[in-house]
């Protein structure tokens, strides 16, 4: 929420202004950047032996004198992911290794050394790598295609007597664009840094209104770069909570990134593909998957910076029923507190949390209130007397005092999430001061950490600061935000462990999947920021993070009609889907609105709530794949040589293209179906029309407008009943969006449990494949697992170019019957409803057509 270059914002009492963010030439990036130029240290490896299916080598420089040697460690996972560990030999530095980024469930693979002279030559399963020994260099080759470089141009860094500054440089072959590298403002398609400015820099930030098509860092920093193309696909994964720069240099077959980190140890993962899918899924190996979310985080959520007080909540909450507008989540900012005191309610304007928590739950809705990691320094406040008594708070350079800074409350110090202790204390908050009611939720924001008024620190703390085990915040700055929600969810899951927790996070490093939603921060009213939020969370979802959206309407600023509409249209097809905004624009509610942006709204809320189970089905898949819930076009259809940069778009699951208007004004809107004269789209926008995936078309649209495409021979799982709020939906039908190929055939899949508790993980589920062929519709568990309470299936829909009337229909269940049923053509569907088929147990539904051709 703070704003950043020239801009100041006057919020509230407070001012904050940064003067610039750092460039590479104003840190240690600058030095290292040009290396070999005016770095002595040169690496050859001295030797390399096998020990317990690792490959050690020792690495040793001839200048300066007494720099240490090194010890490079190379293990194979899974016989396909290659680990580089360097650190220092045999010495007492310490150096930071954020660990807690990964899932730690790989299996080790055996690896064959063959040493000889000057090649070390290595390989596990159809890993293979040679190891040149000087100069030190690594040829990493799936099969017999070589795929990555390491140290290719001699330019290793590993700083040991002024600093601990360390890179490494990366070559990825036969690819031809990168990605990844979130989070900053920036398209899908990185673009090259040699020559052309500063490197991608990741250094947690508090930006606000950042600066679009920008390498500036944001508020997350994950180090996972693919390579993609049209027939190889790899990646590499730095481990590093250090201030980190990365330089990229992208050529029609390969790409060049260099990893230079302020301190830390090597640490990185090389990921061999060799299609894109599976070197997200081989990262999603390493740094985990999001658990299965409640249902309610899928539907809308209404926030503003800040509801006020309760009855302004419940207010709320009475306008969109009023205007029969879903709404599932309301939240509140930091005016909820009494003088930003967390863990606290103002006694005045929340003088009842009690009443507002069981109202809203009354109606079915949740409430998420804020929680930031700075602390007001107030005598009196328990959370402060208690960390200053335990010294829990992150201690400034030198000294056994807490580090103070400015914040919301005014002078404010910063709990220190690395100290187990303080993590421990501060979970166990969560028990108390009603977060641990049922339909309470989290939202950690400002935990970069932000600092007002430290320009010269980029508004955070002082790298000098010091935390639990002495290490400096230089060495952990991007993962303390990832430390904090780790300690939400340990709080959250103590006080109610039945459920599973909702946690919104801003800053964020590899692996926040396990805890955390994210969003894209504070972006402004803009058709620029509408567009971007699309490659930004696209590049979230290739690195892990798929749980993620950006504030509906921009947080800043003024929206103009036509941009608010868009905005809702768009925003229901990212994972997260949330309006919110700041204290000083007018308030956005939708029911605010004229009748003409009410409808819209309203129709784009009702199209999200009724795709649920397609959005819940697909989180479900990715925790138990790895594969991303939103995928760019190219994630499907490599092939497409045309779609390798296209973000605009977005495929949940592989069934359903999303392409809403992100333009103004247009009345033909240019749009990318992919997968050939072999691929039909069926957009929902026209009732089913037809279209080919023979790439760019232009289609006609109005401000009603918002094109979703279904793949033909795809099923796609509805609920149609329009309620008010998700939990409301829970025992509605399901209706079976049939999208038949030409060759009369379809399939899709479903998932269904309680939708809030941890009862899946003990196997009470259903996951159900529908498949369509020979004019018989079958119902399959893929799981052998139970759940009886599931809602029935009772509509069908089937989807081509023409009408396939339906005269019969009959449920073969061990005996034929003839289902009782209803039956509608429309112009490019024909629909069966009016009957009821249980999902409890696998059946099939046989149809009867009047069109012989069709027996």
């Amino acid at each position: 929420m703070i704003t950043k270059l020239l801009l100041v914002l006057l919020v509230a009492t407070e001012i904050s202004q940064v003067v610039s963010w750092k460039r590479c030439d104003e840190t240690f990036c600058n030095t290292v950047r040009k290396s070999p130029e005016g770095i002595e240290q040169r690496y050859y490896v001295e030797s390399t032996s096998l020990v317990d299916k690792t490959v050690k080598a020792i690495l040793k420089t001839d200048k300066p004198l007494g720099a240490p040697k090194l010890v490079l460690s190379i293990n194979v996972y899974d016989n396909e992911i290659v680990h580089m560990f360097i650190d220092e030999d045999g010495t007492q530095t310490k150096r930071f290794r954020p660990t807690i980024a990964l899932n730690n469930n790989l299996t080790q693979s055996s690896i064959i050394l063959d040493d000889q002279s000057t090649v070390a030559n290595g390989q596990a399963g159809i890993i293979r790598f040679e190891m040149t020994k000087n100069p030190f260099n690594v040829k990493i080759f799936y099969g017999e295609r070589l795929f990555s470089e390491i140290n290719p141009k001699n330019n290793f860094v590993f700083e040991s007597l002024n600093n601990k500054v360390i890179a490494m440089g990366v070559t990825l072959h036969e690819v031809e664009r990168a990605y990844g590298l979130p989070e900053h403002a920036e398209h899908l398609a990185l673009k090259s840094t040699i020559k052309t400015g500063d490197p991608y820099r990741h250094f947690n930030v508090d930006y606000g209104h950042y600066q679009l098509e920008s390498r500036e860092s944001l508020y997350g920093t994950i180090g996972v770069l693919y390579g993609h193309g049209t027939k190889h696909s790899c990646g590499v994964f730095w481990l590093n909570a250090a201030q980190t720069w990365i330089d990229l240099e992208t050529a029609p077959n390969n790409m060049e990134a260099f990893f230079m980190s302020e301190s830390g140890v090597v640490d990185l993962f090389v990921l061999p593909g060799p299609t894109l899918p599976e070197a997200v899924q081989q990262y999603a190996k390493l740094t985990g998957t999001a658990p299965l979310p409640q249902y309610f985080a899928l539907g809308y959520h209404q926030s503003r910076y800040s509801y006020m007080t309760q009855d302004e909540v419940l207010n709320v909450v009475n306008n969109f029923e009023s205007h029969n507008m879903p709404v599932d989540v309301l939240w509140l900012d930091i005016d909820y507190t009494d003088q930003k005191m967390y863990f606290t309610w103002d006694p005045e304007r929340f003088s009842s949390p009690q009443t507002l928590i069981d109202t809203l739950e009354a109606t079915n809705r949740k409430l998420v209130a804020i929680i930031d990691p700075h602390i007001k320094v107030q005598q009196g406040y328990m959370v402060h007397d208690e960390a200053t008594k335990q010294k829990y708070y992150v201690k400034a350079k030198d000294s056994q005092t807490a580090f103070e800074g400015e914040c919301w409350p005014g002078l404010s110090s910063y709990l220190d999430f690395l100290n187990p202790d303080a993590l421990e204390y501060y979970s166990s908050l969560y028990s108390q001061y009603y977060f641990n009611n049922t339909n309470v939720h989290l939202w950690n924001d400002m935990n970069e950490p932000a600092v007002f008024n430290a320009g010269a620190d980029e508004n955070t703390m002082p790298l000098s600061a010091v935390h639990y085990g002495g290490w400096e915040h230089r060495d952990v700055h991007n993962i303390y935000g990832f430390y904090q929600t780790v300690g939400t969810k340990k709080g959250m899951l103590s006080s109610k462990p039945d459920l599973r927790p909702f946690i919104l996070t801003r800053s964020h490093f590899a692996g926040i999947q396990r805890y955390a939603a994210v969003w894209t921060g504070d972006n402004a009213a803009t058709w620029k920021y509408l567009q971007m939020s699309f490659p930004m969370c696209l590049t979230e979802a290739l690195a892990g993070v798929s749980f993620c959206g950006a504030d509906v309407g921009g947080f800043f600023e003024i929206p103009e009609d036509q941009l608010y509409q868009r905005w809702y249209q768009a925003g229901a097809w990212l994972p997260f889907y949330r309006g919110h905004s700041t204290i000083d624009v007018p308030r956005r509610e939708p029911y605010l609105f004229n009748d003409y942006v009410q409808h819209r709204v309203r129709t784009a809320l009702f199209q999200r709530y009724a795709h649920m189970p397609v959005w819940y089905t697909t989180f479900y898949e990715h925790e138990i794949t790895g594969e991303p819930v939103i995928r760019p076009i190219t994630y499907h259809y490599p092939q497409d040589a045309d779609a390798l940069s296209i973000e605009n778009e977005i495929l949940l699951g592989k069934n359903i293209l999303a392409a809403p208007v992100l333009e103004q004004g247009v009345v033909e809107y240019k749009i990318y179906l992919p997968g050939g004269q072999e691929e039909i789209w069926f957009n929902i926008d026209e009732d089913y029309k037809r279209y080919y995936g023979i790439g760019y078309q232009l289609i006609s649209v109005t401000l009603d407008s918002v094109p979703i495409f279904y793949r033909s021979g795809s099923i796609i799982t509805r609920k149609d009943v329009q309620r008010l709020t998700s939990v409301d939906t829970h025992q509605d039908p399901f209706a079976l969006y049939i999208c038949l190929d030409d060759s009369r055939n379809a399939e899709g899949r479903l998932y269904v449990d309680d939708y809030y508790s941890f009862s899946y993980t003990q196997n009470e589920f259903l996951y159900v494949n529908f498949s369509f062929s020979n004019n018989t519709l079958s119902f399959n568990h893929i799981s052998n697992t139970k759940y009886a309470k599931a809602a029935k299936v009772s509509e069908i829909i089937f989807v081509n170019s023409k009408s396939y009337p339906v005269s019969a229909v009959h449920i073969i269940d061990g005996k034929s019957k003839i289902l009782s049923a209803t039956f509608a053509e429309g112009k490019h569907t024909y629909v069966v409803k009016d009957f009821n088929v249980s999902l409890d147990e696998p059946s099939t539904i046989e149809f009867t057509f009047k069109d012989s051709s069709l027996q």
